[in-house]
């Protein structure tokens, strides 16, 4: 449980202050005065350390000061609360060390504070960590703050070790020290990890290096890396760094996830769930090399219920709706491998069906018609059409098409409820 050390010499205020907490869980210590918290902080170990400007025996400012000369702050978030904002003050107070600065008239900014604060100090992490690191005090410092976040981590010493792991490895962030054994330095895990194809290649980078240079650390961040810290590290800015790169990861994850969905929903048709006329647009190219390239048959099969602005006119719209759905299940009943089902539109279904000739797509149509004209979708009796064209040398996708489409036409005017092969 997270626990935040609260000094005031108000009792009410103390009160009024410690509620913003408890109501994020988080157990609260007091101290009336500058001194005694000063000895709180030196007996205890805490998570947040909220004071007032106004301690009675010191001035807030004063008394953080102070605190930080005796090594007692400084790891952890530190607010100032004041009756009277003054930016003067808090300027001081920030130039101190202070975190924020917060009027005690308006708590709402403190409570919005404290409750993301909350929430990220209380965030559990996951995922597998690369650890490039060739010192080994420095590595298990990095490993025991990593582990207690909840993180996996594999650790190598050399660039080259570790270059080599990342086709195998699922790797959620690289951290990586600059100079390694090895003849290889962290920038070649850092442009390596950038080389990998896909998502791989976007992994948060944190580089870490004993030389605090302006140079190395643009280098650093040219090679690709996202984010740098100066050794030695501490365990709080360590673990800091790290949960912002894994939060971004997860923003930009759950983003490319959202697209891809919008991307899925924008090639289904909603009343089915079959893909739709764009879906086949983008496969039939691919499919179309492929059997020119292999020399192997591509048969495109267009289905059309037959009367169906009838059974839409006699039974209504949500019966015909139930027609489509029943069809449509019935072709999906039969789709294999890298065959392709859409609704094309309307009462119309096409199927691409690679490696199929046209005697074989004629005999899986027949067998579809069969079923069709006995599946009496919510008792209405339903046939259906057929058109089917085997792709020709050097032929396109529209030519194709439109043969596959007279056939049906064909089949239409020949009195419906059967198949024709164009």
């Amino acid at each position: 449980m997270l626990k935040a050390l609260l000094i005031d010499p108000s009792r009410f205020q103390r009160s009024v202050i410690a509620s913003v907490f408890v109501r994020r869980n988080v157990e609260v210590a007091m101290a009336d005065s500058a001194a005694a918290g000063l000895k709180a902080l030196a007996e205890g170990r805490y998570d947040i350390l909220c004071f007032s400007l106004e301690l009675g025996d010191m001035r807030g400012t004063d008394f953080y000061r102070e605190a930080l000369k005796r090594k007692l702050a400084g790891s952890i978030p530190a607010l100032m609360l004041a009756a009277t904002p003054d930016k003067k003050v808090f300027d001081d107070a920030i130039a101190a060390g202070v975190t924020d600065c917060f009027p005690k008239a308006d708590l709402e900014d403190l409570e919005q504070y404290v409750e993301q604060w909350e929430r990220r100090a209380n965030r559990r992490m996951s995922g597998h960590v690369l650890l490039v690191e060739d010192s080994d005090t420095a590595a298990n410092f990095c490993i025991e703050v990593m582990e207690g976040l909840g993180l996996q981590v594999s650790r190598f010493r050399t660039a080259e070790e570790a270059i080599a792991s990342l086709a195998h490895g699922d790797y959620k962030i690289v951290v990586t020290d600059f100079v390694l054994e090895g003849l290889q330095t962290g920038l070649s895990v850092i442009r390596a990890v950038r080389a990998q194809p896909g998502r791989k290649g976007e992994l948060p980078i944190l580089a870490l290096s004993s030389i605090d240079s302006v140079a190395r650390r643009v280098d650093i961040l040219r090679a690709g890396a996202n984010d740098f810290v100066t050794k030695p590290v501490l365990a709080e800015e360590l673990a800091a760094r790290l949960g912002n790169l894994l939060m971004l990861r997860e923003l930009f994850d759950r983003l490319a996830a959202q697209h891809e969905l919008v991307k899925e929903m924008a090639l289904r048709d909603g009343l089915t769930s079959l893909h739709n006329r764009y879906h086949l647009m983008a496969e039939m190219p691919r499919l179309i090399d492929e059997a020119h390239a292999k020399a192997m048959p591509l048969t495109l099969l267009v289905v059309d219920i037959d009367h169906f602005k009838k059974i839409n006119d006699q039974h209504g719209h949500s019966r015909g709706d139930a027609v489509l759905v029943a069809v449509a299940e019935i072709l999906r009943g039969i789709v294999r491998g890298q065959q392709v089902l859409v609704r094309y539109g309307g009462e119309e279904f096409v199927l691409a069906l690679p490696g199929t000739t046209t005697l074989q797509a004629g005999l899986g149509a027949e067998r579809l018609r069969e079923k069709i004209a006995a599946a009496n979708p919510d008792g209405i009796p339903v046939t259906a059409s057929f058109g089917i064209a085997t792709l020709k040398p050097g032929e396109s996708f529209d030519q194709l098409f439109s043969r596959a489409d007279a056939a049906l036409y064909e089949a239409k005017r020949g009195g419906r409820n059967q198949v024709v092969s164009g």
